[in-house]
């Protein structure tokens, strides 16, 4: 009756399926494990790993898991409001070459009026060349924090209307990009000094 073929038929290997192979697992590294398991659920989930996941949190954690990195400091930052762990565990997103952790740790680094060193971590990303990178980022970082109760703090404002350039505007390279600073307005940015249009 077709019992080969069935889905409750145990005979079947699928490919990749390790159960034949000569791969021992048994000495398989943790530090490796919980440093690049995807943690992209909880990226945009993230009070999920508050609760219900702290063991898997703390473990990857210990073991510099980029993304978790990334998770942490946004829970640090905005929900339990340590903006200094915040910023520390954004930073060390953006050492684990985790894209959104640059992004918002660079965005952040510019509303604290710090803008050299944000426009570095920003460049990182390299949206002068490409400007989807940083699109797909802020539309991550956006989703992931409409799930956190956030108020736009003065200090902020004032450093995106500060956000004024040293040298005259090159406005034969002027770029569009979302939500400087977090807020869900479009602005025009000089890709050579940064002025808003």
């Amino acid at each position: 009756m077709g019992e080969e073929k069935s889905v409750n038929s145990y005979d079947i290997v699928y490919i990749g399926d390790s159960s034949n192979s000569n791969d021992d697992h048994s000495n398989s590294d943790p530090t490796i494990y919980f440093r690049n398991i995807s943690l992209s659920y909880f990226a945009a989930e993230p009070f999920e790993m508050l609760t219900k996941h702290n063991r898997c949190k703390e473990l990857c954690l210990e073991n510099d898991n980029p993304e978790e990195n990334y998770i942490e400091g946004i829970l640090q930052y905005f929900v339990h409001k340590e903006k200094r762990k915040g910023l520390y565990h954004l930073r060390q997103a953006s050492i684990g070459e985790y894209t959104n952790g640059t992004y918002l740790y660079g965005l952040l680094l510019l509303a604290f009026e710090h803008y050299p060193k944000g426009k570095k971590y920003l460049d990182k990303l390299q949206w002068k060349e490409n400007l989807s990178t940083s699109d797909h980022c802020w539309k991550r970082v956006k989703k992931t924090l409409s799930t956190i109760p956030a108020i736009m703090e003065t200090r902020y404002y004032t450093a995106m209307v500060n956000l004024e350039p040293q040298t005259e505007c090159h406005p034969d390279n002027i770029l569009s990009m979302q939500a400087l600073l977090l807020l869900q307005k479009a602005y025009s940015i000089c890709s050579v000094c940064y002025e808003s249009r």
